[in-house]
């Protein structure tokens, strides 16, 4: 592959991970040390080794790191649109097509999370997985007890599994079924409540984070997310950009005499997309006091209506957050000027 470089193209040729593949007989182990060792051997002098993202992106990236090697993670989508135009596929030509994408700079690089993150979002999802079983498994017993005729308000907790008890006694015929439901259910609250704490700790030890709660709408469970889902607000050219990041903007199809926005795109992270969407809920709905914000929102809510208004809010949460963040400064509530 490399006879048809010349000497000085060689010792700036950059490697794919794919390649490592193609190389070898045998398939290589996906150990860092063994890849460190071909990748040594076989491309000493190499400026820039690439690979697309994926499930173990980020672990390979840190480990390569690590070692010193010159690693860079390209978007996937980015990739796959370059290389859909070569006839075949192997590893072979995905590997050369990877190469010269990083050797002519035309790619997409991926900001990689730095471990700290990775380890606080893994909390977060965690506990949004199980706050979603315990939500599933309350309305299944609302649903199974609602054919007999029993009917209780709303409650959560410790305070759902009582009235439940209540309401069957100890001889109802679905007292077999809900049991073991409930049991399931006590165990889920204890393990939320675990990372709950765990949470409110992170927040509280983070001086960024507790900044970006003086935001209204904006709770522990948010700040955090926006905080380790960015990780580096530097990376972002503007605020403006957070916005598209999170797949908060819309779409748009233009060529020509055609012209058209449609929905938001929903690209990004999708857990912080929902939290920023709660948020401006809350700004409208539950937050009293006054801001230039919640203001700016209800006008909107007004003349787009209340879905679409949610929506542009959330972004713009995203952008206040992120400019919080980088000047050092708290929210500003502003002044109701006067009629």
């Amino acid at each position: 592959m490399l006879g048809w470089m010349s000497r000085k193209e060689k010792r700036q040729y950059v490697w794919s991970t794919k390649w490592v593949r193609s190389c070898s007989r045998e398939r290589p182990s996906p150990d860092p040390g063994a890849l460190t060792a071909l990748l040594r051997k076989r491309a000493p002098q190499a400026e820039r080794i690439g690979f697309e993202t994926g499930a173990m992106a980020s672990w390979l990236w840190h480990e390569l790191r690590r070692v010193d090697l010159p690693v860079v993670c390209i978007d996937a989508r980015h990739a796959h649109a370059a290389l859909s135009v070569r006839m075949n596929k192997s590893d072979r030509n995905d590997a050369r097509g990877l190469a010269e994408l990083v050797r002519v700079g035309w790619y997409r690089e991926v900001k990689v999370k730095s471990e700290e993150s990775q380890k606080i979002r893994a909390i977060l999802i965690a506990r949004s997985r199980l706050v979603a079983i315990r939500r599933d498994i309350e309305n299944q017993v609302r649903s199974l007890i609602k054919e007999y005729g029993l009917l209780f308000p709303r409650a959560i907790g410790l305070k759902f599994r009582n009235q439940v008890c209540e309401l069957l006694g100890e001889d109802h015929q679905l007292l077999g079924v809900i049991a073991p439901l409930l049991s399931i259910h006590e165990q889920i609250c204890k393990q939320q409540s675990k990372f709950d704490d765990e949470v409110r700790q992170l927040t509280k030890s983070d001086e960024t984070t507790r900044r970006l709660m003086t935001v209204p709408g904006v709770g522990v469970v948010t700040a955090l997310a926006f905080r380790h889902t960015i990780d580096d607000p530097s990376r972002f050219r503007s605020a403006s950009s957070v916005g598209a990041y999170l797949g908060l903007t819309p779409r748009r199809n233009q060529s020509g005499e055609t012209d058209i926005n449609g929905k938001i795109s929903r690209w990004g992270d999708r857990l912080l997309r929902t939290y920023l969407y709660e948020a401006a809920t809350v700004l409208l709905y539950r937050t009293k006091k006054w801001s230039s914000l919640k203001a700016w929102g209800m006008k909107l809510a007004n003349r787009i209506g209340m879905r679409k208004a949610k929506v542009a809010i959330a972004r713009k949460i995203a952008i206040v957050l992120h400019c919080i963040w980088v000047d050092g400064t708290s929210f500003d509530w502003g002044q109701a000027k006067e009629a």
